[in-house]
């Protein structure tokens, strides 16, 4: 029975295997023909729609400069008990950049918008795994919130300094990150990895969406002050902890407490070759639910009582991120190691550390440097009193790891075919260890 499973979840790797075996010579198909026809093609545009000349050139005359992307993912779970879950669904994104000056405003103002909405299902918290294994999905989803709307507006002071202030989503921001990329839309797709804590977190009775445990909040209501400096640049963070999809934060802002991060980059180079070092910590005075107490949870309120709680969230991290291979063109294009280390209160926090290491970036093969791809692990220790609560209830629980792959094939600039694998230790040590294969198909219009 066991070796029948193992041999359907190896046909699928198979499938997939073969499926972006021929996406590759599909893609080296069309370089040999847009190698033969110098004129301008619809292959070479970095969106479908953005031709030379076309409406969307046009607008950035005028500073505005809009994107539409389609993500689509088809994902499926089995393990040695043979459960088998597979889910098709998507998200839309919709991007408005505003160059304000070119509008006639003052320079260096700057507006950003993003909306978000789903189609379709995914696998998160229809599986066993303490956070999700499709990001992209986790916030926006029909169990949940079916939109979402980050609006932000900055200003640039000369070259160095600017400020940001709005509705934040974190996962855009991640994906600015060299090397691991993240946001679960063209790199990884777990949130170990494409969405790394920020440290800002807020727990409550009921609360909390596309997390089993908080880690940390995917939206955040605030405003960033970046000091863009050589060789260490600097950020200071203020932001209400909650998450800001739910609109009660953006109606009834820093009710519940404040978070106050900070973050120091240093650009190295070691052997001519570019590297990152972080140093981040954050703090929140929010009270949180005291994990010494959980066990009181599960019984009625006493009249005037409530949820007993602990005030503070305390956070730091250690980042490192190093180029191994690079672009002599283009110094942003290459592949090397990264890596991540965290440390929190442990409560009201219930992750006390984590940690994630890997290997990713561009495949500076000929032809090939659009493609992406990355290979890490990671590993979520939750907090003593955490798991001592849930014992004392007799729900068995323990820390979870795991492994993922992906390789990000760019049939054109905007055209993406990724095939991703995930194996995970359940944070249920009662359920095996689980597969997780996916298609994902990314178009840029």
């Amino acid at each position: 029975m066991i070796w029948r499973h193992l041999r359907q979840a190896s046909a699928r790797l198979v499938a997939v295997a073969i499926l972006l075996a021929a996406a590759i010579l599909l893609a080296a198909a069309m370089n040999a023909a847009s190698a033969q026809d110098a004129r301008p093609s619809v292959l070479d545009q970095s969106s479908l729609t953005d031709a030379p000349g076309g409406p969307k050139e046009q607008l950035r005359s005028f500073g505005l400069m809009p994107d539409v992307w389609v993500s689509q993912f088809y994902q499926g779970e089995s393990d040695s008990e043979a459960s088998k879950t597979w889910r098709y669904g998507g998200k839309v994104d919709a991007f408005l950049k505003v160059d304000a000056e070119k509008l006639g405003f003052w320079p260096g103002l700057h507006v950003n918008a993003q909306y978000e909405h789903y189609f379709g299902q995914n696998l998160n918290r229809a599986d066993f795994a303490l956070v999700p294994v499709n990001t992209a999905l986790a916030y926006v989803e029909r169990d949940g919130y079916h939109s979402a709307l980050s609006l932000s507006v900055t200003q640039d002071f000369g070259d160095l300094v600017s400020l940001s202030a709005g509705k934040f989503n974190m996962m855009t921001l991640a994906s600015k990150t060299p090397l691991i990329g993240g946001g679960g839309i063209d790199t990884f797709m777990n949130r170990a990895f494409a969405l790394p804590s920020t440290g800002v977190a807020y727990t409550a009775f009921r609360g909390g969406a596309g997390d089993r445990v908080v880690v940390s909040a995917p939206y955040l209501l605030g405003a960033i002050l970046a000091l863009k400096t050589k060789p260490v640049s600097f950020a200071l963070l203020i932001a209400d902890p909650r998450s800001a999809i739910n609109p009660q934060v953006i109606e009834h802002p820093f009710e519940k407490g404040l978070a106050v991060g900070a973050a120091a980059t240093l650009e190295t180079q070691i052997a001519g070759l570019r590297g990152f070092q972080t140093l981040r910590a954050a703090y929140s005075n929010a009270r949180g639910v005291d994990l010494d107490n959980i066990t009181d949870l599960t019984r009625p309120p006493a009249p005037g009582g409530g949820v007993a709680t602990q005030k503070g969230f305390w956070f730091a991290s250690y980042a490192v991120q190093q180029y191994f291979v690079q672009s002599e063109e283009n110094p942003a294009v290459g592949w090397g190691l990264f890596t991540l280390a965290t440390l929190s209160d442990g409560n009201p926090s219930p992750v006390k550390w984590s940690v994630l290491a890997g290997l990713g970036g561009n495949t500076l093969l000929a032809g090939r440097e659009d493609d992406r791809w990355g290979a890490g692990f990671f590993h979520f220790g939750l907090s003593q009193p955490l798991l001592a609560g849930l014992a004392a209830l007799d729900v068995d629980r323990r820390s979870e790891g795991g492994v993922e792959a992906f390789y990000n094939l760019a049939l054109t600039p905007w055209l993406r075919l990724s095939g991703d694998l995930q194996l995970i230790n359940p944070w249920n040590p009662g359920k095996p260890q689980a597969i997780y294969t996916a298609l994902r198909l990314q178009t840029k219009f």
